[in-house]
């Protein structure tokens, strides 16, 4: 089903500019903005970019190209065929689901059409393993959260605190399935506010091209070392070398997410989101708070303030 309908219904002609009125309409709110030709070209750059930079491998629609002869404005009936052209692209750049873990794509969408609501809609679309309803599971959330309120003081079954926060996302490597070249990781991913969980597998190249864009956004010299290949031979050729990597993938993930710059970094950012829309949300009342306490005392403390996770309004696009 397609959550967003676009509709090009005209258009105004602005210091001999043709700006399009566009009309987004989501589940249960919709939004009226005006656009040139230009500012959409611009922002189908940036996806291309973002296509390739996090290797997404989508099948992104082609733009309306530029007429060869001739321009645009100066033809009622070329604007008319350029508008629904947009149209039809805006509507399917909006309805890719990995797209809008980009703010550029959400500054799109109607105000109250959330990614929380799009990750809930899905979670809810998924059957829980105790067949716990939502409205349930956020009954038992409060009545957690009451249970274990900030303001207690800490035992040695909640998570350490640094700074006042407590860390929301813990990893733990579960599980490896050694391929013929590679190995792929089981994980589990830990919501500590959510008091949910996510099962999820990925490869160490994976990982490390997350910690390269981390380097790219100026955080080169202050994130944690990745672990380092094998310059001789392959890890996946001895069992114990893929349980010792095992071990450091686990403390790098928990470490770069105790601290609040790296969490709200682009790519950490889509790292979590693309977790959530990918994978079945599983409630995790029970060993929520053993498994924190357990990578909280992995983490390394850093200089840099740590906070739970906010999704940035304002990232900008490198």
């Amino acid at each position: 089903m397609m959550k967003y309908l676009v509709t090009i219904s005209g258009y105004e002609t602005r210091s001999d500019v043709i700006f399009y009125k566009i009309t987004i309409n989501g589940l249960h709110h919709s939004k009226v903005i005006y656009k040139r030709y230009s500012d959409l070209r611009a922002l189908n750059d940036q996806l291309l970019k973002k296509n390739h930079e996090f290797k997404l491998k989508l099948n992104l629609p082609n733009f309306p190209k530029k007429k060869l002869f001739g321009r645009t404005k100066h033809s009622e009936s070329d604007i008319i065929t350029r508008g629904l052209q947009l149209q039809q692209y805006l509507e399917t750049i909006l309805n890719i689901q990995m797209l809008c873990t980009f703010q550029f794509i959400r500054d799109l969408q109607p105000k109250d059409e959330t990614l929380e609501e799009s990750i809930m809609q899905i979670n809810i679309n998924h059957q829980y393993t105790k067949d716990v309803c939502w409205p349930q599971m956020q009954k038992l959330k409060l009545q957690y959260l009451q249970r274990h309120d900030s303001n207690s003081s800490p035992t040695k079954s909640q998570p350490k605190k640094t700074n006042g926060y407590n860390q929301r996302f813990y990893f733990q490597f579960d599980d490896y399935v050694k391929q013929q070249d590679f190995v792929l990781y089981y994980i589990t991913l830990y919501d500590q506010k959510k008091i949910v969980k996510y099962l999820f597998n990925t490869r160490y190249s994976q990982l490390k091209d997350y910690h390269s864009l981390l380097e790219k956004k100026q955080f080169k010299n202050q994130i944690p070392s990745f672990p380092k290949r094998k310059i001789i031979g392959q890890t996946c050729d001895n069992p114990e070398e893929i349980q010792e990597r095992q071990i450091q993938l686990e403390r790098y993930l928990n470490d770069i997410f105790s601290v609040k710059e790296f969490v709200n970094s682009e790519p950490l950012v889509y790292f979590i989101l693309r977790i959530q829309l990918e994978n079945k949300c599983i409630q995790d009342f029970n060993s929520q708070q053993q498994r924190c306490s357990r990578y909280s005392q992995q983490v390394n403390c850093s200089s840099l303030e740590k906070e739970p996770l906010e999704i940035p309004k304002n990232i900008q696009s490198s």
